[in-house]
């Protein structure tokens, strides 16, 4: 699992001094541009999903049921689609703009002002739109298991709900806000498709434009190198944010916190505010890639969805395979291991929080040169060169995948295994069973709702994954992602709407689940 940090961290220190070192230029912009970019997603999905957290946990309004799991919904689209979807939305050619033209007359883009979406405050609200979920999900459970008694004081003491919400809940929500943010930001920084679409600079972008269009292997490695370390600052912040939660207080999980009934224009202004925050994440794009899937259905769009279909199919499921057997395997040797081990299996599961670009760039020379040695081998014994097979192949995509994604498998098979326990499995050794006839009598049986909730997570997560499969994919293979990658940047992104829409509609499967599971646990 360290392999592609390891190799980059050699390439990236083999490159210093050298004539294709990181020039002096790239990096400053590509750590000012990202670090503009994160904060400005930060501030924004953390305002937001904090006040809708707020807003469906403290008080009644209309629509606010719905409110309460909707607001999810925005995780379902990947950032990239919302890209492209929200420059056909709002482009010149987009209804927006052509209602527009219709009201005053216009016919040029000179003869009327708008603002141009292809820009980083686009590039802003586009990625706050559908980012803004993470910090809604921690704030709200929080919001959940918080206890009342302060907000009641503080209310009893005088205080309005604004000046409540500002000296009482927001301090204390503080490490679900951090919570939330740091998620938000690490997606900001895996992002590839939408931060290209914007123009926007980013260290991701300017890694995978280093690499591909100048072959700079220590240039893009010492940049990876860096996209590494601004994760590793994340997740210190995000695990300190956790650690601060041990003084917070608790409460009854039975009785659900008291809401205020809200009433007159404030009503509805809460309702407004969930409500476009629903539209702007999940409405605008979603609609706008029904509308083109359904308005462009030609017999050659449905053949060429079917065919990046297949292949999408195969390399999730595969993947989902390969993912969920290493990540039971690693739950096992967690569970039955020391605290040594259970580091090792830590560490091997934070390929989840590396941006898939830096994964795939840190793999490929690696496995060439494990091809090559094979080749090599091969022509001494037997006289036969068998060509690429690791990075020419679906092994790469699988190996990378495995990386990527063996947190969401190892994380929901580690917590079944403890949910479980070992009664059962020591009742059949003292039963006399061996170690085959429990791994397939008692310990698979009992983990298999598990199991198939963690292939189906992989499952979805491989099907939207943009930049590790746009690497390493297979030359003349196309996978949704990247078919809509592909038609997008050479403007026909309306030919691309029917695999588009699919991948939301698989986006939608773990927001489902999670929406479920969490009803359940309100019973």
């Amino acid at each position: 699992m360290g392999l592609p940090i390891i190799w980059l961290a050699w390439g990236a220190i083999a490159a210093l001094g050298g004539s294709n070192g990181l020039s002096a230029a790239m990096l400053p912009t590509a750590l000012r541009e990202t670090g503009m970019l994160m904060l400005s997603v930060g501030v924004l999905t953390g305002a937001v999903g904090l006040v809708a957290a707020w807003l469906v946990t403290h008080y009644e309004f209309p629509m606010r049921r719905i409110f309460d799991w909707a607001l999810v919904l925005p995780l379902a689209v990947p950032t990239y689609l919302a890209a492209y979807s929200y420059v056909e939305f709002l482009g010149f050619p987009g209804p927006v703009q052509t209602a527009l033209r219709g009201l005053n007359g216009a016919t040029t883009l000179r003869e009327y002002w708008f603002p141009e979406i292809r820009s980083d405050w686009g590039a802003v609200l586009v990625l706050s739109s559908v980012l803004y979920p993470y910090v809604y999900v921690a704030c709200r459970a929080f919001f959940l298991m918080q206890s009342t008694s302060l907000n009641i004081a503080a209310r009893t003491l005088g205080a309005g709900g604004m000046r409540t919400f500002f000296t009482v809940t927001l301090p204390l929500s503080r490490p679900a806000l951090v919570v939330g943010v740091t998620l938000a930001m690490m997606e900001v920084v895996n992002d590839l498709g939408a931060v290209q679409y914007f123009g926007v600079n980013s260290i991701t972008a300017i890694i995978y434009s280093t690499w591909i269009n100048r072959s700079d292997f220590g240039g893009a490695a010492q940049l990876a190198v860096m996209v590494v370390l601004v994760i590793a600052v994340l997740i210190i912040a995000e695990n300190r944010a956790r650690r601060d939660r041990v003084y917070l207080g608790r409460r009854d999980s039975r009785v659900p916190p008291a809401r205020e009934v809200l009433r007159g224009g404030r009503r509805w202004l809460a309702f407004a505010a969930c409500a476009v925050l629903l539209a702007l994440g999940f409405g605008i794009p979603v609609g706008q890639l029904t509308y083109l899937a359904f308005r462009l259905v030609q017999p050659q769009t449905v053949a060429m969805t079917m065919a990046a279909l297949i292949p999408t199919v195969t390399l999730a499921g595969l993947g989902a395979i390969v993912t969920v057997i290493i990540g039971l395997l690693a739950a096992k040797v967690a569970h039955r291991s020391g605290a040594g081990a259970r580091g090792a299996i830590r560490l091997a599961t934070l390929g989840y929080a590396i941006p898939g670009t830096v994964l795939a760039l840190g793999l490929l020379q690696p496995l060439g040169q494990a091809d090559l040695w094979f080749n090599r081998m091969t022509m001494a014994l037997a006289d036969w060169r068998p060509g690429l097979i690791l990075s020419g192949s679906m092994a790469a995509l699988l190996y990378v995948y495995a990386i990527r994604f063996l947190a969401v498998s190892h994380s929901t098979l580690d917590a079944a295994m403890r949910k479980r326990g070992d009664t059962m499995l020591d009742a059949g050794r003292v039963l006399g069973a061996k170690r085959l006839e429990l791994l397939f009598r008692i310990d698979l049986p009992t983990l298999t709702p598990a199991i198939l909730s963690a292939a189906t997570l992989v499952f979805v997560e491989i099907v939207k994954e943009l930049p590790a499969t746009l690497l390493l994919r297979p030359l003349g293979i196309d996978t949704l992602a990247t078919l809509v990658y592909a038609r997008a940047n050479v403007g026909l992104f309306a030919q691309a709407a029917l695999p588009a829409l699919c991948i939301v509609l698989a986006g939608l499967i773990p927001v489902i689940l999670a929406t479920r599971l969490g009803d359940r646990r309100k019973v």
